[in-house]
């Protein structure tokens, strides 16, 4: 009877004990649900911040490849005609009428090709065994009948050619040519100038070659001109280098 009694007491215990729990548990949910539903709206968005500093920039990257050149184009209509027998180059290097030193360099390289023109343009004359004659002429810019008028011009006698004995008489014209300089002025020079001038010194010709089968000359000439005999007013000096091909008449209509 004691034992029974002593079991219902610790049965009424434990079940006080389970009881506790579970309103201790129900009470912790509640105060969760309590604080979770007591939470505030979010507020207004601030005022956005000032802008960052920008960053430093990177390195620049490596330059590509160059790409390939393009094709060329085509010369003009008659472009080739006009060019084919070779030409003149002529340097002038001295001091301008205003006293201002220049030096000037230009290729006098278009021939007519009319046959009336080609005898004093580009031809070559064998007077006998000891005597060979050149007569060359050469437009600045493509010749027309009106403004294209700038020209080189030379006359070029060579005694006994290929002996030891061998020297040569020359003459130089150079007509209506513009000479531009750097300051942007310019001004004409027209003159001639033969080897035999007492102006004329310093006067060679050298690497004289004449090719019988193509009909090629080539030569080189430099000499230097007072200047009481060229449009500057001052000493100038002229070079120049020949590289052309000269016909020869065969009729007597060739001039």
């Amino acid at each position: 009877m004691h034992d029974q009694k002593t079991y219902q007491y610790k049965l009424l215990i434990i079940n006080k004990q389970k009881m506790k729990n579970y309103l201790k548990t129900i009470a912790t949910c509640a105060l969760v649900a309590f604080f979770c539903s007591c939470e505030g709206e979010d507020g207004a968005i601030g005022p956005a911040g000032e802008r960052g500093q920008n960053g430093i920039d990177g390195v620049d990257g490596t330059n590509g490849a160059d790409g390939q050149n393009g094709t060329d184009g085509q010369n003009g209509v008659g472009f080739d005609e006009l060019v084919k027998y070779g030409s003149i180059k002529i340097n002038l290097s001295g001091t301008t009428p205003d006293n201002t030193a220049f030096t000037d360099e230009s290729e006098f390289k278009f021939t007519p090709t009319e046959a009336s023109d080609l005898f004093n343009f580009s031809s070559v004359s064998i007077v006998n065994d000891s005597i060979t004659e050149y007569s060359l002429r050469r437009f600045l810019s493509a010749p027309d009948d009106i403004f294209q008028e700038t020209t080189a011009r030379i006359f070029l006698r060579v005694i006994n050619p290929g002996e030891t004995t061998q020297r040569f008489e020359f003459n130089l014209n150079i007509n209506d040519y513009a000479i531009v300089t750097d300051n942007h002025k310019f001004f004409r020079f027209s003159n001639g100038f033969s080897d035999t001038n007492s102006n004329v010194t310093n006067f060679n010709i050298t690497d004289y070659n004449f090719d019988s089968t193509t009909h090629n000359l080539t030569f080189s000439f430099s000499f230097d001109v007072a200047g009481a005999a060229n449009d500057t007013g001052n000493d100038l000096t002229i070079t120049g280098e020949v590289n052309t091909i000269v016909l020869e008449g065969i009729n007597n209509n060739a001039e």
